[in-house]
């Protein structure tokens, strides 16, 4: 574990004991938006990024190899909600049509109100609101259109609605979504200067064309900088959860999983933003889970997914399965070590800069990838096209391979994988809009 992450013990170290009584403990999700892993000190990025979620990984265990579902916000958190992948509960975008959580689909609000537990949501995004069905199970459920720079307003808010309810016996689940890392990157003082001396200083995002070109790659330093900036504000909103857990007296009986739907691209393989390939930037995010009486500071190389947190939640809470959920139980359960991982959902931004073989226009929301060992492929399931990149000689997918052909057989398996929801059609204007507003769509 890397030194620094001793500065942010402080923030958390007190907070988490044994659940007393025999009672089932709290359960606290955190998914911060647009967050790459590998921009954590944590994870050991070179600049002290993630103080206080250093702390959490210091309580917990961090998951290296944690990996996306899905490269946009949509799919990826249908995903933390019911353990599917998306080809299984198909939220998404395809064919300029928006599609909804399934309300059928048993989701980790409505297992564990249930169970007997007191479910709260406050999200920062409107295609996580209540019309696409992720309000599903959920005693309160509290969304902001747009909700960039609300990080501290929302963490006010969770601890208010905490306070109002902390008298109630029955145990809490509060799923929070902070939207912040999110573009435009424009950190409020101090932190727009913390990593870029000049400030925002009027750029904040890229500029791109009409075909999709971005136009300003010389200001790419300048956005990583207040990327950065970005990820340290959440980090200190998310001290002060912490900090107000302790003070509810909440903590020592909470078991608390931070993650991230999506990473970002900064230009890595000529694109910026997300949702539109499946390389490593967008894929692999961020996964520490700490509970109460459990393992402490250990960092975890197995592969693991978004597809994990339910199954790892209701292990935890022994509670038996509602549904065939396609991940596991990471804390408690061996993870094989020839697991496969796969991804997909490529149904939205800059498809028109999608040039390639593999990534044109017309087939890129039929792109998926495995990850298997060191191996990972992608693939344009309509075509067939494709290429693997060895991520322990590669790391950074410069390098195409020929994909092997087992792992190609697995991707065309789990292609043709029934799907276990249904496609729900969702028509809003003002969804349309903020996905346009957001650049998703064009």
């Amino acid at each position: 574990m890397n030194h620094r992450i001793i500065l942010g013990l402080l923030v958390f170290l007190t907070g988490m004991g044994c659940v007393g009584n025999g009672g089932k403990p709290n359960v606290f999700i955190i998914i911060i938006d647009t967050l790459r892993a590998d921009h954590m000190s944590c994870y050991g990025y070179d600049r002290l990024t993630s103080p206080c979620i250093d702390s959490l990984a210091v309580k917990g265990t961090l998951f290296t190899r944690c990996q996306a579902q899905s490269p946009w916000t949509l799919p990826s958190h249908a995903t933390i909600w019911t353990g599917l992948t998306p080809v299984s509960h198909q939220a998404g975008r395809r064919a300029d049509r928006t599609y909804g959580l399934d309300s059928e689909l048993p989701t980790i609000a409505t297992i564990l109100k249930g169970n007997g537990y007191i479910t709260a949501g406050f999200v920062n995004v409107a295609i996580l609101r209540n019309e696409l069905g992720f309000a599903n199970g959920y005693d309160h459920y509290s969304v902001n259109m747009c909700g960039h720079g609300r990080a501290g307003e929302t963490i006010d808010e969770v601890l208010t609605w905490l306070h109002e309810n902390r008298g109630n016996p029955k145990p809490f689940l509060v799923v929070i979504h902070l939207f912040d890392p999110h573009s435009p990157y424009s950190p409020p003082d101090p932190f727009d200067t913390l990593f870029c001396p000049e400030g925002v200083d009027g750029v904040d995002s890229w500029e791109i064309s009409s075909d999709g070109t971005v136009l300003n790659p010389e200001d790419l330093e300048h956005l990583i900088n207040l990327y950065d900036g970005e990820i340290r504000w959440t980090d200190s909103q998310i001290g002060r959860l912490f900090s107000g857990l302790r003070h509810l007296g909440i903590a020592e009986n909470s078991i608390i999983i931070l993650t991230s739907d999506h990473g970002e691209e900064f230009l890595e393989h000529d694109y910026i933003g997300h949702g539109h390939t499946l390389f490593q930037e967008l894929l692999h995010v961020p996964l520490i889970i700490a509970v109460p009486g459990g393992r402490h500071g250990v960092s975890d190389s197995s592969l693991t997914g978004q597809i994990d947190i339910l199954p790892t939640v209701l292990h935890l809470l022994e509670i038996e399965k509602d549904g065939n959920f396609e991940g596991i139980d990471i804390i408690s359960g061996q993870i094989p070590s020839d697991r496969t991982m796969f991804s997909s959902g490529c149904e939205l931004i800059f498809a028109d800069r999608c040039d390639s073989a593999v990534l044109d226009k017309e087939n890129v929301w039929s792109l998926a990838s495995v990850l298997k060992s060191e191996k990972k492929v992608i693939m344009c399931m309509r075509t067939l096209n494709g290429f693997m990149f060895n991520l322990t000689q590669d790391p950074e997918e410069k390098l195409p391979l020929t994909p092997d052909e087992i792992l190609q057989q697995e991707l065309e398996m789990y292609w043709s994988t029934p799907p276990t929801g249904r496609l729900i059609h969702v028509q809003s204007d003002i969804i349309d809009d903020q996905l346009r507003g957001l650049g998703y769509i064009r």
